[in-house]
């Protein structure tokens, strides 16, 4: 009797001792795993950036300390900030036309009983899935001057007056660039908007069609709020990432003519391995990166995501 009863006692306090065992495991312990690869992938190479910024370094022989002269050098650096004004274009240029694109597609697409949507859907999106130096080849050949599709139909309709080179003029190859981007980026948006379309229920576009609103009045007081989250996610990303350009104006123009579309993170390759200035380059970098925290932080202060999460 007395071991049936020392048998029932054990098996009623186990779990007690199992969720107390539990508790005095530390919370830190939990997350350890995702600290360890956060600390080896993000910190450490940052403090190594920070590091290498202070040392002038060609990469090979003895690092010499310079403390921030190139942080003084880099104030009055013509070719970085002509580089950075080029970022900046493009951020202003990317948020408006991939953005718009993407929205006109989403709307065209999303809940479509037209022929074909999900085709068209996969069509759009296609340019996603393909490697930027496949990207760049394929608009290579488009822009060559010789036998680029470009040019060859316009010699075909009888405009051979409009046919240019197109990545080797000063004032066209920026441009030029960013439609090869934004036609691989305008997927993206369409994708992230349909899904953001999807999620509003169809009540409410037929409680303003029975009110007589036009397509006009429902996209701008029913869609528009709520698709905000989707919009600005997608306006912070895409900005963000015309920073981060670098394979496809590396492929097809290297920085050229000239400086005519050099990027921030193509001059920070140029400087670091090219010119082998690493610590500058490593300056630069930090530069740039700087500069994508302190718009990302104004950005959202703007529109008030931070007062909403509170």
């Amino acid at each position: 009797m007395s071991a049936e009863s020392h048998s029932s006692n054990r098996t009623l306090h186990t779990p007690v001792t199992n969720l107390r065992w539990r508790n005095d495991i530390p919370p830190l312990l939990f997350i350890a795993p995702a600290l360890v690869v956060y600390t080896g992938f993000f910190v450490y190479p940052l403090v190594k950036l920070l590091e290498l910024s202070l040392y002038k370094w060609d990469g090979i022989l003895a690092r010499k300390f310079v403390g921030l002269r190139h942080y003084e050098r880099l104030l009055g650096d013509e070719r970085f900030w002509e580089a950075l004004s080029h970022n900046f274009s493009w951020m202003i240029a990317a948020v408006i036309v991939p953005v718009l694109f993407g929205l006109l597609l989403a709307i065209l697409l999303s809940r479509s009983s037209m022929y074909g949507s999900i085709v068209f859907r996969t069509i759009f999106f296609m340019p996603q899935v393909f490697s930027s130096v496949t990207v760049a080849l394929i608009w290579q050949w488009i822009y060559n001057p010789s036998y680029g599709a470009i040019n060859v139909f316009l010699s075909a309709i009888g405009l051979e007056q409009l046919t240019q080179g197109w990545l080797g003029d000063s004032d066209l190859v920026l441009p030029s660039l960013f439609i090869a981007w934004s036609w691989v980026h305008y997927g993206f948006t369409m994708i992230i908007f349909i899904a953001a379309i999807d999620a509003v229920d169809e009540v409410f576009f037929d409680a303003a069609k029975v009110d007589g609103a036009n397509l006009w009045q429902q996209f701008r007081h029913i869609l528009l709020p709520s698709i905000r989250g989707a919009l600005t996610t997608i306006i912070l990303v895409t900005a963000i990432s015309s920073f981060h350009i670098f394979d496809l104006v590396y492929v097809l123009t290297r920085g050229g003519p000239g400086d005519a579309s050099m990027v921030v993170p193509v001059y920070m390759l140029e400087s670091a391995f090219t010119l082998r200035r690493v610590g500058y380059g490593a300056t630069v970098a930090i530069a740039m990166g700087l500069v994508i925290v302190g718009f990302s932080e104004l950005f959202l202060a703007l529109r008030g995501v931070y007062k909403d999460a509170d």
